[in-house]
């Protein structure tokens, strides 16, 4: 797949919305936070002041993971991920998902972009655990490259109804959502680091999302 893989308008559209969504959660945690504190009730400045840092502190997390995993910053994410295990702690936002981080520094021979896809398939991976669960992250040597994986595992792991046609390689764009783009979307950036992704539903209770990409 050559390197100039092209991002129809409508993903960008569609990106743009679940990022837009991801994002009201602890920003309107924040205004609600702020009107405690308006109201001044005894007793409640505490507890808004709290409110308000978790959620501010939960947003700039969410912004600083969509910066990497969606913008141009990202692609100039190589092999050194180790960096990137406090982001992806930092997203998860210390919820009901857990984190196993097995990324090697320095990862050899890994293609500009690399961080960036890993954190996409952080993205996919967390939409599959619903009622939470761990996320097993890993890049290690595969055959004749490297293999980036992620592993979600928990009670009700599934892909979402409507990501299992958006996996599909010859998705039509205009039946996206917002809710199945990020499966697209990550097999876009698989397929211009010179891989594909596949994923393995084999086991119930444990998705498998894997790219491997050529030395």
């Amino acid at each position: 797949m050559p390197s100039d893989v092209k991002i129809d308008l409508r993903v960008a559209e569609l990106l743009a919305s679940r990022l837009c969504h991801d994002l009201v959660g602890p920003i309107g945690a924040v205004n609600n936070g702020m009107e405690l504190i308006e109201d001044e009730e005894p007793g409640m400045i505490e507890e808004a002041l709290k409110l308000t840092a978790g959620s501010a502190r939960q947003a700039a997390n969410v912004l600083q993971f969509f910066r990497l995993a969606y913008g141009m910053a990202g692609g100039r994410l190589g092999g050194d991920l180790i960096e990137l295990r406090d982001l992806v702690t930092g997203y998860l936002g210390g919820g009901k998902v857990t984190l196993d981080w097995s990324v090697q520094s320095g990862a050899g021979g890994a293609p500009d972009g690399l961080g960036k896809l890993v954190l996409n398939l952080v993205a996919l991976a967390v939409e599959a655990l619903p009622k939470g669960g761990k996320l097993s992250v890993g890049v290690q040597p595969g055959s004749g490259g490297l293999e980036a994986s992620v592993t979600a595992e928990g009670p009700g792991a599934k892909l979402r109804e409507e990501s299992v046609p958006a996996l599909n390689p010859d998705v039509n764009v205009t039946d996206l959502t917002p809710r199945s783009v990020q499966g697209y979307f990550t097999r876009l950036l698989a397929r211009r680091a010179g891989g594909d992704l596949a994923v393995d539903t084999s086991h119930p209770g444990r998705l498998v999302f894997t790219v491997k990409l050529p030395a």
